[in-house]
This record gives C-alpha cells, structure tokens and sequence, in this order.
C-alpha cells in the first residue's frame, strides 16, 4: 500500500502481521474509493488479508466493494477476511447469495 487513508471516521493502514489492509473505525459509503485503492495496491498473486477487527460499522456499499474486488481475482487469489461477529458478514453474504465466491473467505479474528 502507497501509505495509509484517514479522517473522522476510518483509518486505513497496511497490515502488520501479513500482506494485506487494517482498518479502524466505521466505513461509510463515501470510503468506497479509498477501500478500493487499498486492496488494488495490495493485489498480488496468493492471499491478501483484510483486518476487519477494529471495524464498529460497516455499509452496504463498503460490502459491495469487498465482493467486486473478490469477483475479480483469480484463484489462488483470494481475499480473506477477518472480522467480529457483530459485522455479521456471513450472514449478509449470505443474504446476497455472496457466501460461495471461491475468492472471498472469511477467517475467525
């Protein structure tokens, strides 16, 4: 990643442990461009992890990013990623029939 993204409501940051994206905060619909730019920057071949733990909210519209970039890796790529419970991601990808694309797992925090 080039740097990180920050303002009132979200930090964007590389992740420390593995390639990948830490966000903290909320994630409205306007850090779409952001969420985009940063996982672009981190797509190589082989797994990229995006940290979801330090995340309180996350919209509708930040969601769709995450599957569309999925939906255009090709595996061995794959976007995992990790979060708490109260985002309830596989209940909302499932909601959307998002819960079977082969490049978008989620991981236990």
């Amino acid at each position: 990643m080039r740097g990180y993204f920050v303002d009132d409501l979200l930090l964007i940051m590389p992740s420390t442990d593995r390639r990948g994206v830490r966000l903290t905060g909320e994630v409205v619909s306007t850090h779409r461009a952001p969420l985009a730019l940063a996982l672009t920057d981190q797509a190589r071949e082989g797994e990229i992890l995006l940290d979801l733990t330090g995340v309180h909210f996350l919209a509708n519209s930040a969601l769709e990013i995450l599957v569309a970039f999925a939906r255009h890796l090709n595996p061995p790529e794959c976007l995992l990623v990790r979060a708490k419970a109260e985002l309830a991601l596989e209940q909302r990808l499932a909601a959307r029939g998002w819960d079977t694309i082969e490049t978008l797992r989620l991981v236990a925090p």
